[in-house]
C-alpha cells in the first residue's frame, strides 16, 4: 500500500476529532494505518484525539484554539482527518502559512466539503460492478491513493493527478475515482500512540475497530417508493442508489473468502492487543461479520489473542433471520471466555412512515422481532451475549418530514417495550444531508433545503462529531417546535427523563396552529413556565420552612418488568426494561449494604414479589420498600404477606384525591378504591406509608386533597412527583398554581410533604420513608 521512498520527509499531523467526551465507534485505526505507513516511508507522523466539550461555546472554541496551538507547534504541513465538523482550527491553520495542506480520507462516508480541506482522498469512488450504484471502498484502497498523493507531494509534483485524489473546485469534487487495489493486501498494523487535546482528562481508550469486508448487502431501490421514484438525480451524479436513503453503504458488498478475512483480522487483533493491552472490545467494521464471526473467535483465541468482547453490526431482520449463526458465534465466545454484542443495529424509527421514508427494508413488528430475540439471547447466555451494554444503536428521530404524530408513534413504541436500554440519548438524533444520497434529492424536491441553519441550530455533524452537512429545515412547522422545545428540555432537565419530556413535546406541538413567526415565541413561553415550575419544585425539595418535612432514608433501588393492572398513558416504567432474573439485581443491591426499595412496572403483580422483598430483607433484617400502586394491597392476606417476608415501607401512588379522577387517569374503573384500601392495609399493618402524588392534567383542579387524603389515611408523608407528559406542556403554569395550593393545604393540616425535583419526573424512587414521618 506504500508508494517509493520519500524525496523528503513531510510532517504530517493526524487529527481525530470527537463532538463530545467519548470515541463513540469512530473508527481511529484507520487514520492510526495511515501514520504508521507514513513513518515507514520516512516522513514524521502524529495522532491528535481532540476531544470537544459539545456546547458550541466557549468551551468548544477553546478546544479548537488548542489544537491550532498543537498544529503550529508541530510545525506541520500536512493535515489529515477523517472527518471534519469545526473547520476554523484546520482552516486558520492552513492559511497562515504556504505549503500547508488540509487533507480529508473518505472511506465511503458522504462528505461535503469544508473550509481548510483542498484534497480529498477517496471522495470519488466510481460505479460498482453492477452500474447501479456508487462502488464500495476498502481501506486498502484508500491508504494506497493517500501513499501515493504523500509521494507526489514530498517530490513537488502537482497532487491533483494523484488517482483517487479530488480537488475542491467550486464546492465540488474534481479527480479520478479511486483506482483498483495494487498488488497483494498487506496486514494492517495501525499506529496507537497519540497525543490528546481535552476540556478535562480523556476518556480512556478500550475500544479499537479492525477492518473485514467494505460496503452493505442491503440493495433495495429507494426508487421502488413512491416518495423516490420522480426524483431528478442526474444519470452522471455518483450517488448510493441503494440500500437505507439516508446512507452511502448500500448495494455493493465486498465478498472475500471468510478464511481471507478472518486471518486479516485476527492480525489486526493481535497487534492491537499487543500495542494497546488495555482494550476490552474489538469493533468489527464489516456488514455481514455475522457470516464468520464464530470462525473468527475460534481463530482469534487459537492464536493467542486475550479474551475480549467483539462489537459486530447486524440489520434487525438479518439478526431474526441468522439467529442460528448468532448462536453459533455466542458457544465460541463461550468457550474462548469471550463475549460478542451487536451494536449497530439501524432502528432509525419506530414508526412505519418514518422507516418507509428512509427506505430501511423493515417494519416497527420486524425491529420489536429483533429485540425480541436479542433479549432472549441475552438471558439464555449471560456474559457472553449482549444487545444494549454498548448503546450503540442508530435512532434518526428527526428529519424534514417528520411530524408530531410520527414523533409520538416512535415514542410510544420505545416506551411501551422499554427501548430506552437501546440507545444513549432518544431526542438528540437527526437526519443527516449529503448530496451523494437518495434522501437528500427528496428533501430538495419538496424545498427542505436551506442556505443555513435556523438560529440556535447546529445540525447533526457538529452535536455528534460526523462531517458537515447540508442545513434543512422541518417541512412541518409543528416539528419545528417539537425540536426546539425538546432542545430546551434536555438542556435543563437532562435525559434522565427523555422519554416524558418527548411525549409531553409531541403532544404540545401536535395541537400547534400558529404560524412559523410564532414558533420562537412560544417555545419561550412554554420554557419560561417550565423554569418557573423546576424553580419551584427545587425550592420545595430544599426547604427549610413550610409543611413539615417528611422523613426518609436513601436506598438501592430495583427496578423489575413486567405488566401492570393500571394503563396509565404517562407511565415511566414502560421505558425502562430490566432484565430477568430480578432475584441477582436484589442480591446486588443488598450488596451495597444499604436497604433495598422495589419499584417498576409493577411490582406487586409479580408472582415472586414476596419472596424478592424477602431476598431483600435477607438475614441482617434490611429495611426493604415498595413503589407500588396500592391496588393488590388491599388484600388483607397479600399485604400480611409482604410484610412477613420484611416488608417496611411503601410508597404508594394515588393517582388524584377523587375516584373518578384517579380511575380516568390509571384507565382502570375502581383502582382509586382498591389503592385507598391498599394504604389503609399497609398503614394498619405497621408498614411506614407515603402518598405518592403524580401532578396530571387530570387532577390539578384537586391537587390540594392530596393533602386532606393523606391525613385521613394516616399515611407516614406526602410526596409530590411532576411528569412532564402527564401534566403537559400547556398546563405548567397552571401547575405551580396547584401546587402552591397543595403546600398551603399541607400547612394548614400539619401533612408531612417531600417534592421530586423535576429533572426526576416519576422516577425517583430511592428515598424510602420510614417512621416516625416528620423532621425539620
Amino acid at each position: 500500500m506504500t508508494a517509493g521512498p520519500a524525496a523528503r520527509a513531510l510532517r504530517i499531523a493526524f487529527v481525530l476529532p470527537y463532538g463530545e467526551r467519548s470515541d463513540g465507534f469512530f473508527p481511529a485505526t484507520f487514520l492510526g494505518q495511515l501514520c504508521a505507513e507514513a513513518r515507514a516511508a520516512g516522513h514524521h507522523g502524529a495522532l491528535v484525539r481532540v476531544y470537544y466539550a459539545g456546547d458550541g461555546g466557549p468551551r468548544d472554541r477553546a478546544i479548537g484554539d488548542r489544537l491550532r496551538g498543537w498544529l503550529d507547534a508541530g510545525g506541520f504541513e500536512l493535515v489529515v482527518l477523517e472527518r471534519l465538523f469545526d473547520p476554523a482550527p484546520i482552516a486558520g491553520f492552513v492559511a497562515a502559512a504556504p505549503g500547508r495542506r488540509g487533507v480529508l480520507v473518505v472511506r465511503g462516508d458522504s462528505v461535503e466539503p469544508a473550509p481548510g480541506i483542498a484534497l480529498v482522498v477517496g471522495g470519488v469512488r466510481g460505479s460498482a460492478s453492477t452500474g447501479r450504484t456508487r462502488s464500495a471502498v476498502t481501506v486498502w484502497q484508500v491508504a494506497q491513493a493517500f501513499a501515493a498523493l504523500v509521494q507526489a507531494l514530498a517530490a513537488g509534483a502537482d497532487p491533483a493527478g494523484v488517482p483517487g485524489v479530488a480537488a475542491i473546485i467550486d464546492g465540488a469534487l474534481v479527480g479520478a475515482p479511486l483506482p483498483p487495489e495494487a498488488g497483494p493486501r498487506r496486514g494492517l498494523a495501525p499506529a496507537l500512540d497519540h497525543a490528546t487535546i481535552a476540556d478535562g482528562p480523556a476518556p480512556p481508550i478500550v475500544r479499537h475497530t479492525l477492518f473485514g469486508n467494505a460496503g452493505c448487502p442491503y440493495a433495495a431501490d429507494p426508487r421502488a417508493l413512491p416518495m423516490y421514484r420522480a426524483l431528478a438525480i442526474p444519470a452522471d451524479a455518483e450517488v448510493a442508489r441503494l440500500g437505507c436513503a439516508f446512507c452511502s453503504m448500500g448495494g455493493d458488498y465486498e465478498r472475500r473468502p471468510d478464511a481471507d478475512v478472518i486471518a486479516a483480522l485476527v492480525a489486526q487483533a493481535r497487534h492491537v492487543m499487543t500495542h494497546a493491552p488495555a482494550t476490552r472490545e474489538l469493533v468489527l467494521d464489516d456488514q455481514h461479520a455475522l457470516r464468520y464471526l464464530a470462525a473468527l473467535i475460534e481463530a482469534a483465541a487459537a492464536a493467542g489473542v486475550p479474551a475480549v468482547r467483539w462489537l459486530f453490526a447486524a440489520r434487525a431482520d438479518a439478526f431474526v433471520r441468522e439467529r442460528a449463526r448468532v448462536e453459533a458465534a455466542i458457544a465460541s465466545a463461550a468457550a474462548a471466555g469471550a463475549s460478542i454484542e451487536v451494536y449497530l443495529t439501524g432502528f432509525e424509527a419506530f414508526c412505519d412512515a418514518e422507516l418507509q421514508r428512509y427506505n430501511k427494508g423493515t417494519t416497527v413488528d420486524d425491529q420489536l422481532d429483533a429485540v425480541a430475540a436479542m433479549r432472549a439471547l441475552a438471558a439464555a447466555h449471560p456474559g457472553a451475549f449482549d444487545y444494549a451494554a454498548a448503546r450503540g444503536h442508530s435512532l434518526i428521530l428527526w428529519n424534514p418530514w417528520t411530524t408530531p404524530a410520527d414523533l409520538a408513534a416512535t415514542l410510544a413504541t420505545v416506551r411501551a417495550h422499554g427501548l430506552d436500554e437501546l440507545f444513549a440519548e432518544l431526542g438528540r438524533n437527526r437526519l443527516r444531508l449529503y448530496p451523494d444520497l437518495p434522501i437528500y434529492f427528496a428533501a430538495a424536491a419538496a424545498g427542505a433545503l436551506t442556505e443555513a441553519w435556523a438560529d440556535g441550530e447546529r445540525g447533526a455533524g457538529a452535536r455528534k462529531g460526523y462531517h458537515r452537512e447540508r442545513p434543512w429545515r422541518f417541512l412541518d412547522r409543528r416539528t419545528a417546535l417539537a425540536w426546539q422545545l425538546a432542545e430546551a428540555l434536555r438542556g435543563r432537565l437532562g435525559t434522565a427523563t427523555e422519554a416524558s419530556q418527548l411525549a409531553a413535546v409531541a403532544a404540545l406541538a401536535e395541537g400547534f396552529v400558529g404560524e412559523a413567526a410564532a414558533i420562537a415565541p412560544t417555545a419561550a413561553a412554554v420554557v419560561a413556565c417550565l423554569d418557573r415550575l423546576a424553580a419551584r419544585l427545587t425550592g420545595l425539595a430544599t426547604r427549610a420552612d413550610g409543611p413539615p418535612r417528611g422523613r426518609h432514608r436513601d436506598a438501592e433501588v430495583v427496578r423489575v418488568t413486567g405488566p401492570c393492572n393500571n394503563g396509565c398513558a404517562a407511565c415511566p416504567n414502560g421505558a425502562r426494561y430490566q432484565p430477568e432474573p430480578a432475584r441477582a439485581r436484589v442480591d446486588a443491591a443488598r450488596a451495597t449494604g444499604r436497604p433495598v426499595v422495589l419499584a417498576g412496572r409493577e411490582p406487586t403483580v409479580r408472582a415472586d414479589v414476596a419472596a424478592l422483598v424477602a431476598a431483600a430483607r435477607g438475614d441482617d433484617a434490611r429495611p426493604v420498600g415498595l413503589v407500588t400502586n396500592g391496588r393488590r394491597c388491599a388484600y388483607a392476606a397479600f399485604t400480611r404477606a409482604l410484610v412477613d417476608a420484611g416488608l417496611t415501607a411503601a410508597s404508594v401512588k394515588l393517582f388524584a384525591p377523587t375516584a373518578a379522577a384517579a380511575d380516568a387517569i390509571a384507565r382502570d374503573a375502581g383502582a382509586h378504591d382498591q389503592a385507598v384500601a391498599g394504604v389503609r392495609a399497609l398503614v394498619r399493618a405497621g408498614v411506614a406509608v407515603e402518598v405518592r402524588a403524580p401532578v396530571d392534567a387530570g387532577n390539578l383542579d384537586q391537587l390540594g386533597g392530596y393533602a386532606d387524603l393523606t391525613a385521613a389515611l394516616g399515611a407516614s408523608q406526602l410526596r409530590l412527583e411532576v411528569a412532564l407528559d402527564a401534566v403537559g406542556l400547556g398546563n405548567l403554569g397552571a401547575a405551580v398554581a396547584a401546587i402552591d395550593a397543595l403546600v398551603e393545604r399541607c400547612a394548614a393540616l400539619d401533612v408531612a410533604l417531600e417534592v421530586s425535583p423535576l429533572d426526576a419526573g416519576a422516577t425517583l424512587h430511592r428515598w424510602m420513608p420510614v417512621l416516625p414521618s416528620r423532621t425539620r
